[in-house]
């Protein structure tokens, strides 16, 4: 009988493909005889190939189950596991919104809800609630977007009825869409447990990182302390003595102020331009709570490759922006504080698709008309942005 010896004292091991074959050709000749052919165009041949596919198959199974414990590597429910650990959740989808929506018709009309409306590019929307038209024959009212996901409506982009409603004639967004977006992968949920395992505590350090990143539209944030009794100039932010100062991209100016003033070292100053007032929950005073918002950095990015077989010039910014958007494995740069490094751009390109040659990645600041390969250095109160249309793919 064969001794599968896929789990040891060491963890989980998967085998040479070679190896378990040679296992399994070995059992064949043990039974029947040394001289047995077993080359993989004979009868038995092509059962030992099927054996060996279904061992190795059995043992990756056995490594990646078993490495659902591994937080780095889980991933499903298991990793919603291991985040619920310390109190955090995967960001469920989300799906745009249009507020304050003017429908138009014959007065005294009634607007059910879930009656369509659509945008130029055929994006759906459902009417939150039912209305009725005034006696103007106009109303008000909010619609959702029927697909999950980050679907952008400018002002005046929702401009056709969709459903047959009788007396309900125009339909126009003064405002832009709230976007949505779509659930939270592995791969994002993977970064921001690495970022909240602190959230169940306070005071120190990585208590408040923590919070902030549980913030639900909280996407990055760069965190200074100066525990001095001067006051310092620290990575080129001005700090009070015994202060904090945070940099923070999404949330709003309230639901940051409120984990700044909750984790926060009692005793302990801010710093930054924004400044919300916090009641304490004790006694209702009024506590100023500052905190930054980060300058954007409006990148152009040109990406020169080798003439392909496969269309670069749709396919590239597709990856570029997969990189941009944190949905791959590896670190990210277009964060709060961090730099952008050409490098890691064509770096981030072959890891989703090596048969692209990457010759030369270059940067330059919207409207600044130079063009560099060198890292763009980017300050902690700065973030670097971009967008598909900004990415220039050259073939030479």
């Amino acid at each position: 009988m064969a001794s599968y010896e896929f789990i040891t004292s060491r963890g989980v091991v998967i085998p040479d493909t070679a190896s378990t074959r040679d296992q399994v050709i070995a059992e064949f000749r043990a039974v029947f005889g040394d001289n047995m052919p077993v080359d993989p165009a004979t009868p038995q041949g092509a059962l030992i190939t099927r054996i060996t596919e279904e061992r190795d198959a059995i043992a990756r199974n056995n490594a990646e189950l078993a490495n659902q414990i591994n937080p780095s590597l889980s991933g499903g429910v298991f990793l919603d596991s291991l985040v619920a650990l310390t109190g955090g959740q995967r960001r469920s989808s989300v799906r745009s919104l249009i507020v304050g929506a003017v429908l138009g018709g014959v007065p005294g009309t009634n607007v059910p809800a879930g009656s369509i409306a659509e945008t130029e590019q055929g994006e759906q929307f459902e009417l939150v609630s039912t209305v009725v038209l005034s006696s103007a024959g106009v109303a008000t009212g909010n619609l959702r977007a029927l697909q999950d996901g980050e679907i952008v409506v400018p002002p005046g982009g929702l401009n056709t009825v969709a459903s047959s409603v009788l007396g309900w004639e125009t339909i126009s967004n003064p405002d832009a869409a709230i976007p949505g977006r779509v659930e939270e992968n592995d791969v994002l949920l993977r970064r921001r447990r690495a970022q909240t395992l602190a959230l169940q505590t306070t005071s120190i350090n990585e208590a408040i990182v923590s919070r902030l990143y549980s913030i639900e539209a909280v996407s990055s944030c760069y965190y200074l302390e100066n525990y001095a009794d001067v006051d310092q100039v620290i990575d080129g932010i001005p700090l009070r003595k015994h202060s904090i100062w945070a940099c923070v991209d999404g949330g709003t100016d309230q639901e940051v102020a409120q984990a700044l003033f909750e984790t926060k070292t009692v005793g302990g100053g801010y710093n930054g331009a924004v400044s919300v007032q916090i009641p304490d929950p004790v006694n209702g005073r009024l506590y100023e709570v500052k905190f930054d918002r980060p300058e954007n950095i409006v990148l152009l990015i040109r990406v020169t490759v080798r003439a392909s077989p496969l269309d670069v010039q749709q396919l590239v910014p597709d990856l570029i922006m997969n990189y941009v958007n944190g949905d791959i494995e590896g670190d990210v740069s277009f964060v709060v504080g961090s730099d952008v490094s050409t490098f890691e751009l064509a770096s981030a390109i072959n890891q989703q698709e090596p048969t692209i040659f990457v010759k030369k990645v270059e940067l330059s600041v919207f409207g600044s008309g130079t063009w560099s390969a060198d890292t763009m250095e980017i300050a902690p109160n700065q973030i670097a942005r971009t967008q598909r249309s900004s990415i220039q793919v050259v073939i030479a």
